[in-house]
């Protein structure tokens, strides 16, 4: 019996979100454990509920099975908490994913910038410009775009990335069999061609309003940093926005029309402490310094010009997805400015990229021959490995002094921060012990965009790191 279909059959009994899995993982060392022990033991588990270790003592394989068959004859991919290529990011979860179900070109999640962009499926025709035109921007610049493919913002950040010639991640809220929304299905199939679909959900799960909340914990997980770009009150993104916060990740949002209804959410995310965002710069900045391979500042700034000149998101039509602010364009327009969309500094960073993920990555089509279904699969994959490795993991997610030469900073900015020690201080007095007012403002500005200092009231700036 191969781990692959102990994997499904553990999804199956506990469920997506299921919180029981990492109750599991430290109650067990191996998978194998878990697949014979007896309901009684699943019982003496904290957190494990009568019905789940009911359907955990039930070892029928014959539902797991038929979904490993049904995924060999499709081609569908099969990615589990076990595998090698599992993403790290995932391991944090109190709530991982422990199958992922997939077509495309799975990519390598622990290497390059990961960028959640979520909004209201009822965007204005603003929100569909800002969230087409950051997509483009920061998937040009190097960054990956991970979305839900549903209405409104997911579909512009699709789109946005694809026409940027980059892959891009979209996350179901249903099984891999299904397109949802049904419309979105030649976009779906543009997704699969240049990047991955994934669901956690088994083959033939309906698209239930209850599946998108859980769904979403997915999208802001494989990501460093979750942007939000419209969002009315009870917004599902701010369920997002809330869960990446709580998963230790970055919050970004865009500002909208003061009193505008569909801005009320992001502009109030932007009040509570998320980085206000109006260029794709503004992300890629942060991640610059810990993935120089990856991200390119100067590309985005270049596609973003490039994009500012030119209506850019009519390219939505053309992959069955109805845009507010395009639907009395036409296509010629776009087909007509298609010729000349990219700089030499996009095509550069681009072709880096794309050769990079080609390299790394692994297509549905490799798995020809599912006899070595388990190929990438640890076969004595450990659980207490496992949680060294998690610990690790969230032990560099957490905020913790650097010394002066770890600080992703230059000199002049290394030296004003070192100058202002543990005091707060004006840029005045910061001058008055040698520097330049220049040197000063430019200093202070880096190392507030990174977060080493905050602005005081009166003028003042105090170290945070």
């Amino acid at each position: 019996m191969s781990d692959r279909l102990i994997w499904i059959w553990l999804s199956l009994a506990c469920g997506a979100g299921s919180r029981a899995y990492n109750r599991l993982f430290a109650s067990f060392n191996t998978l194998r454990e878990i697949y014979e022990a007896p309901v009684e033991r699943f019982l003496e588990i904290a957190g494990i509920d009568e019905k789940t270790a009911s359907a955990l003592a039930d070892k029928d394989m014959t539902r797991a099975q038929n979904i490993l068959s049904l995924c060999i004859k499709r081609g569908w991919g099969i990615l589990t908490y076990g595998d090698k290529r599992y993403p790290k990011r995932l391991r944090t979860l109190t709530d991982p994913p422990v199958v992922l179900y997939y077509k495309g070109r799975l990519p390598d999640f622990d290497d390059g910038v990961y960028v959640a962009v979520v909004g209201t499926r009822k965007m204005t025709p603003y929100g569909e410009r800002q969230a087409y035109r950051l997509s483009y921007a920061l998937s040009a610049g190097g960054a990956t775009v991970v979305s839900g493919m549903a209405l409104g913002c997911d579909a512009m950040a699709a789109n946005g990335a694809l026409d940027a010639g980059a892959a891009t991640v979209a996350v179901l809220g249903c099984g891999i069999d299904r397109y949802y929304p049904p419309e979105h299905k030649v976009l779906a199939e543009h997704i699969i061609k240049n990047g991955v679909i994934l669901t956690e959900y088994p083959p033939g799960t309906p698209p239930a309003g209850a599946n998108f909340p859980v769904r979403n914990r997915i999208i802001s997980g494989l990501s460093q940093c979750t942007l939000v770009i419209e969002a009315p009150r009870g917004s599902g993104a701010l369920i997002t926005a809330r869960t990446a916060l709580l998963q230790g990740r970055d919050l970004f949002a865009v500002p909208g029309e003061l009193g505008g209804e569909s801005s009320v959410g992001t502009n109030a995310l932007i009040r509570d402490g998320a980085r206000i965002v109006t260029s794709a710069c503004d992300i890629l900045s942060l991640y610059e310094f810990l993935y120089p391979h990856a991200v390119s500042v100067e590309a985005a700034e270049a596609a973003e010009r490039r994009i500012n000149e030119k209506a850019g998101h009519e390219s939505a039509k053309l992959r069955g997805v109805t845009s507010r602010s395009t639907q009395k364009s036409s296509e010629s327009k776009r087909e007509n400015s298609n010729e000349n969309t990219w700089g030499g500094q996009e095509k550069h960073i681009l072709a880096k990229k794309d050769a990079k993920m080609k390299a790394k990555s692994t297509p549905v089509e490799s798995y020809d021959n599912y006899a070595d279904a388990d190929a990438d699969s640890d076969s004595s994959y450990s659980f207490a490995k496992a949680r060294e490795e998690v610990a690790q993991q969230k032990a560099n997610m957490t905020s913790k002094p650097l010394s002066m030469t770890e600080l992703p900073i230059d000199e002049n900015e290394r030296a004003v921060l070192a100058a202002l020690g543990s005091s707060s201080l004006t840029a005045d007095e910061l001058v008055a012990k040698g520097f330049t007012a220049n040197e000063v403002m430019s200093a202070l500005t880096v190392l507030e965009i990174l977060g080493y200092v905050t602005a005081l009231p009166g003028g003042r700036f105090v170290r945070t790191r």
